[in-house]
């Protein structure tokens, strides 16, 4: 689920719709929590589909760590990519604000953390755009990508939370842990689906 405080907007002609503040989201908000009501269908169940659904579905899916591809139910889904995003997935079960958002200002997302399949062109026009996607991008730049997301999480207790409240089960514990020094941070680097067999559900 999206915060409340957005919305679906025109937005650049070359990229089509996007999702937009409609009031300030200060840095450290739960933007995005992944709940109950995503579709998450395995990788059998997704090409046991029709062609034509699995293709009008699979712009806005993304895959988990598990190798699952989940659709929100939501206009998060229409979340655009930016090299220098607004908001980030974390291995928590929710993406947050790594910086203020102004009202009126679109979210933004980094691709890079949703496991794309296939390295594909982007063109965010933001400065120092990496212009591809690629498989590797969660090793590459994960260290950075923490560094932003870690110092965002620690702001969690210090700012209005509309969505924290729908985190729940293992996600939620392991945050809470995180947020009171119980527990290390968990990196981006655990977000790589990894072909593993097994693997625990959020939510």
């Amino acid at each position: 689920m999206i915060h409340p405080h957005t919305r679906v907007q025109s937005g650049d002609p070359a990229i089509g719709v996007g999702v937009f503040a409609t009031m300030p989201i200060p840095r450290g908000t739960v933007v995005v929590v992944r709940d109950r009501f995503d579709l998450c269908l395995d990788r059998k169940a997704f090409f046991g589909m029709p062609a034509s659904l699995r293709a009008a579905m699979e712009t806005y899916m993304y895959h988990d760590k598990c190798g699952n591809l989940v659709l929100s139910w939501d206009h998060a889904r229409y979340m655009n990519h930016n090299c220098h995003p607004s908001t980030m997935m974390t291995d928590y079960g929710l993406e947050i604000a790594v910086r203020d958002i102004d009202a009126g200002e679109e979210l933004t997302t980094e691709y890079g953390l949703l496991n794309v399949q296939e390295p594909y062109a982007i063109c965010c026009g933001c400065e120092d755009c990496r212009k591809r996607l690629r498989l590797d991008d969660i090793d590459v730049y994960c260290d950075c990508w923490d560094a932003r997301i870690r110092e965002s999480l620690v702001r969690i207790p210090r700012v209005d939370q509309p969505l924290l409240s729908l985190l729940l089960g293992e996600a939620r514990l392991r945050l809470d842990e995180f947020l009171s020094g119980r527990a290390a941070y968990s990196s981006v680097r655990n977000l790589k689906w990894r072909a593993e067999p097994a693997c625990v559900q959020v939510g």
